[in-house]
């Protein structure tokens, strides 16, 4: 028997070792783990990962998350045991009661920020809180859309367990089953929390102490790391906004621009979509002399100029001609019903209206079709194509249900929609998922990103300094045997640049920053590995170059997504492209803010300008400081904290707390 990598590598790909699934086993366990431990005693402890200590916190506690999985895995078991009812009706309450709280949230939220806001600064609305009840923490408004999304999905995958289940049928007892949706929903509420937690953990080299006092503590090994994390993904936030608010500006001066938002569409509006008292949806679409407004293609197009500008446009393989921008047309369509029905239930209407059964929200698959190709200029066939890469078959096994990236729950010839990931949607998740469901691979999006940086850095440095040779080949020969393939070089004056380019797919999930770290760890060996060769073989380069001897020599790898930016992986800095260009192009980064004016439309405003640069000389010295911890990252690291949260009820035994990071309370304006 193979000697097992480690005990965390057990933890994430065992399922025995797993205590939020029902083949979870302590015997078995602790059996693998005695000999585990034995063959490192045998062999002296050589080559013992250094994590098995942090490790074997989670593996002791693993017992206690198992109590949570266990207890509503085993409420979802007997409920239908007892009832025979279908899953599928169970999953149809739960999503009613989703889109239910989809729409107190919302009231909740526009609420707040009419009362509260007159300028959108992301820091504060992310502190907008909402109670949830049950004895449940305090959640942040946009937080509590993004567990409900989560815990529906886990909900959802859960409840497949049980579909073969014998003599099951779909006559119910409304009342009984509402009971039992309502159980699992609102209990689900902290088991997502502390599998979520725990998942964090496990996936991202983090550790357990406890309990003490009847207290347990989930907490990374490095402090910096989630830190970094939270920079990123308000910046991601941050120069999306900024890109929207461009947008708008570009359409308001030049009206000719607003082809970029009716691509593809016909001229016509919906009238009307309704949802009467058993969840079906209705639909009305009449001709219009004018392209109503199209908010959401919009929202889809800042995202996808902010942080993939590199995705090639052509029509992706396997999806009927349909290019990324064909896919968010057809997608903003689905945006609109989504809304128009959100929209209606939030009308005041009799008791009839406010009955659960109303927001199972429904609509046919022929419906759906005839609705799409009313209002686009898409073939059947090709919005068939694009239903198959947003829906969620209860039925198919094979593949998870993902609610964020595939939003609509398919029971046969009917989708059911779910409001909360509809809401809000990821437009930088999306894009991945549907790129890999054209079998467009990260080495494919990485190439493009190379393309796209070599040709800005060809313009951004003209001027600076006497020269900046950017070789446009890939294979660096040093004789007929040995070469290196480098992404990219940039040779100036008095410094050399190597890098290693990294297109990573959005980490919504604690496993999809592993996989982007690993990622990003392959990229450092590389570039390390690739500067060495270039050295070593420097008289073979020195001409092309134009000289190595007495430059400086940086290295680093340069990701597509902000994450991991002001990381450093076994040396090597990592920095995202859009950090990179600020620093090549001008010198300059813009704090923004963005307001209403009388109008409502948005209007921005600079609060803050701060120059990176001012000459070649300071160009070169601050360079290898930047790229080890870029300016924006290191200002808004001085506005963020580290705190603890509660993620069990107040008298659960033990209470778990993990470590989260919040934007510091009246800190300075960013």
């Amino acid at each position: 028997m193979a000697k097992p990598k480690s005990i965390r590598h057990m933890l994430r790909n065992q399922s025995h070792w797993n205590p939020f699934s029902d083949k979870y086993d302590v015997n078995k366990i602790s059996d693998e783990l005695e000999t585990y431990l034995e063959a490192w005693k045998q062999d002296n402890g050589k080559d013992q990962d250094p994590d098995d200590l942090y490790a074997l916190t989670i593996v002791k506690n693993g017992p206690l998350f198992h109590q949570y999985f266990k207890q509503l895995y085993e409420y979802m078991r007997d409920a239908i045991d007892r009832t025979k009812a279908h899953p599928e009706q169970i999953m149809k309450y739960l999503v009613a009661m989703g889109n239910s709280d989809t729409i107190l949230l919302n009231e909740h939220l526009n609420e707040t920020l009419l009362r509260d806001f007159d300028s959108i600064r992301l820091e504060e609305i992310a502190d907008i809180q909402f109670e949830p009840g049950n004895g449940l923490p305090p959640l942040h408004a946009i937080g509590a859309f993004e567990m409900q999304v989560d815990l529906l999905t886990s909900l959802l995958n859960y409840l497949r367990y049980f579909l073969h289940t014998k003599e099951l049928h779909s006559h119910y007892d409304e009342e009984q089953l509402e009971q039992i949706s309502s159980y699992l929903y609102s209990s689900s509420n902290v088991m997502f929390a502390v599998k979520d937690s725990y998942d964090r953990i496990v996936w991202e080299e983090g550790k357990m102490e406890g309990p003490h006092h009847n207290e347990l503590r989930l907490i990374y090994k490095d402090d910096q790391y989630p830190l970094l994390l939270k920079v990123g993904q308000h910046r991601i936030e941050r120069n999306i906004l900024s890109a929207l608010v461009e947008f708008r500006n570009l359409l308001t001066e030049r009206p000719e621009y607003q082809d970029m938002t009716n691509y593809m569409r016909k001229k016509v509006h919906l009238h009307e979509a309704r949802v009467d008292n058993r969840g079906f949806v209705s639909i009305r679409v009449t001709k219009s002399e004018e392209y109503p407004a199209n908010d959401e293609m919009l929202d889809g197009l800042a995202a996808i100029f902010s942080f993939y500008p590199h995705v090639n446009m052509e029509t992706l393989k396997g999806l009927d001609r349909l290019s990324i921008r064909d896919i968010l047309a057809i997608y903003s369509a689905l945006l609109t019903l989504a809304g128009a029905l959100k929209h209606d239930l939030s009308q005041e209407g009799g008791e009839e209206s406010k009955k659960l059964k109303r927001f199972f929200i429904r609509i046919k698959k022929k419906e759906l079709l005839s609705y799409l190709q009313s209002v686009t200029m898409y073939s059947k066939s090709q919005i068939e194509s694009f239903l198959t890469i947003v829906e969620s078959d209860l039925y198919d096994t094979e593949r998870r249900i993902h609610l964020w990236s595939r939003p609509l729950v398919k029971t046969r010839d009917v989708y059911f929609l779910l409001l909360s990931s509809l809401n809000a949607p990821n437009y930088l998740q999306l894009i991945d998922e549907w790129l890999e469901s054209a079998n467009y691979s990260l080495k494919e999006r990485g190439t493009a990103l190379e393309k796209l940086m070599k040709a800005n850095l060809q313009s951004y440095l003209k001027g600076k300094g006497k020269y900046a040779v950017i070789p446009e080949k890939q294979k660096f020969y040093a004789n007929k045997r040995e070469y290196e393939e480098i992404d990219l070089i940039v040779s100036m004056e008095k410094m050399i640049l190597i890098i290693e380019i990294k297109n990573i797919k959005f980490p919504m999930e604690p496993r999809d920053l592993h996989n982007g770290y690993k990622r990003l760890k392959e990229g450092a060996e590389q570039a390390v590995r690739k500067r060495d060769f270039l050295l070593r073989h420097r008289s073979t380069f020195d001409s092309e170059l134009r000289g190595i001897e007495g430059k400086s020599i940086h290295i680093a790898v340069v990701c597509n997504y902000p994450h991991f930016t002001g990381m450093e992986i076994d040396g090597v800095p990592v920095i995202d492209y859009m950090a990179l260009q600020s620093y090549m192009n001008t010198g300059e980064i813009n704090d923004m803010k963005a307001s209403f004016d009388d109008n409502n439309e948005f209007e921005t405003e600079v609060v803050n300008q701060v120059k990176l640069w001012s000459n070649i000389d300071e160009f070169y010295d601050h360079f290898e400081a930047y790229l080890r911890k870029p300016t924006i990252v290191k200002n808004l690291l001085e506005k963020v904290e580290l705190k603890e949260s509660l993620i069990t009820l107040e008298k659960a035994s033990p209470q778990m707390f993990i470590q989260v990071v919040e934007f510091k309370k009246h800190g300075a304006e960013l």
